[in-house]
């Protein structure tokens, strides 16, 4: 199983002039954890929860500070569609990130969520198939379970 065949395409984004307010409130009306930065096409950051988070504990005024002062852009990790579910959830745990988005040639054509990937894990398990896949879906779990512990710990 590969990344594009469980990925959400509907990518919500937003633009570094943009607020975090108004990262917020696209994560609230689509019911969304997270959200790419675009500049025009080109990849440029991604906002998760904890980003906004990080922002109002350090005292930041979400309703007039910029994306491009906070966003996660550094080490930013992208795969292709073609990246196997295990690889992707081994990258996920390693780099403790949730959301990883999906690149290709250089443009973003996906998003996948370590939710995503625990719910196909778990559909692949229970759903009756003949030959389920259960050394990806094991890995699928084990990134999800190590990423708790390791937001528990508070990594």
């Amino acid at each position: 199983m590969q990344v594009g065949e469980i990925m959400h395409t509907d990518v919500k984004t937003a633009s570094a002039d943009d607020t975090f307010a108004d990262v917020a409130k696209i994560m609230r009306s689509n019911g969304i954890s997270s959200v790419v930065v675009l500049e025009g096409k080109k990849l440029e950051g991604i906002v998760t929860e904890r980003d906004i988070v990080n922002l109002v504990a350090a005292g930041g005024d979400p309703h007039s500070v910029k994306v491009a002062h906070g966003m996660t852009r550094r080490d930013l990790t992208t795969v292709p569609p073609k990246t196997d579910i295990a690889e992707a959830a081994e990258i996920m745990a390693s780099r403790n990130i949730r959301h990883l988005p999906v690149v290709d040639r250089a443009k973003v054509v996906g998003i996948i969520s370590i939710r995503d990937m625990t719910r196909w894990a778990a559909e692949e398990l229970a759903g009756g198939h003949e030959m389920p896949d259960i050394a990806r879906s094991h890995k699928a779990l084990q990134a999800a379970s190590d990423l708790q512990k390791q937001r528990r710990k508070g990594a």
